[in-house]
């Protein structure tokens, strides 16, 4: 995650890493994460202050990369004048592929996303997923990969629906907790038997819905926020 040249390149888009050292990358993660829709889709966030957001990218964000070899990304509209140019192209939101390392977790990463409030319903959400989930299987050999949100976020249905993935219903989703229930997608071509991947078998018999399905109060991961 320290490589400051490392990108992955789509037609309007430049996908790369979150620098901790970078005021502006701990500056946007702060105004990301206090939007009014990433507030409604995963409640009051802890992340309020720069420096505060440079801990998380020290920490836990290099963390995940470190352990499984991708994480959370930063992606960002291409400048114009100098589409190839990182430090000229404009943060619009992040894009995550998440595993944890605690007993029970799923053996297929999960997708996640957030976007700046004005650059919504653009697309730019859908194109920043299908890089990088490109990126990973071209590189890296990943191609199973879940999609899991709270089933009230429709947005993050819809993002899911035009990636082509497969709405497999609700589950227990116990790595988040033992009381939350959350909506199931996975990539084309995977088993649909979820339970291979670490997730119950068949949906619960009673559902009480949690309001917010939140991973370590401040991911973007669970599907957060989609257009």
């Amino acid at each position: 995650m320290s490589d400051p040249t490392f990108k992955i390149e789509t037609p309007r888009l430049l996908i790369s890493y979150l620098q901790p050292d970078l005021d502006s990358h701990c500056d946007f993660l702060v105004a990301l994460y206090n939007t009014p829709e990433f507030i409604a889709n995963n409640g009051k966030t802890s992340v309020t202050t720069r420096d505060i957001a440079r801990r998380q990218l020290e920490g836990r964000f290099r963390a995940e990369h470190a352990r499984n070899g991708y994480g959370t990304y930063l992606f960002s509209l291409r400048n114009p004048a100098n589409p190839d140019d990182l430090a000229s192209a404009t943060p619009i939101g992040t894009v995550s592929l998440m595993r944890g390392d605690e007993p029970g977790s799923y053996t297929a990463p999960d997708l996640g996303f957030a976007i700046l409030s004005e650059y919504m319903k653009k697309g730019f959400t859908k194109e920043a997923a299908q890089g990088l989930m490109e990126y990973v299987e071209r590189v890296q050999g990943v191609k199973d990969i879940l999609g899991l949100h709270d089933p009230a976020n429709k947005a993050s249905g819809a993002v899911f629906r035009s990636l082509g993935f497969v709405d497999v219903g609700l589950r227990q989703l116990l790595v988040f907790g033992p009381d939350v229930v959350g909506q199931v997608w996975i990539k084309k071509g995977m088993n649909e038997d979820v339970s291979v991947y670490g997730l119950p078998k068949e949906a619960p018999a009673t559902v009480a819905m949690p309001e917010k399905i939140v991973e370590e109060g401040v991911t973007e991961s669970v599907g957060a926020l989609a257009v």
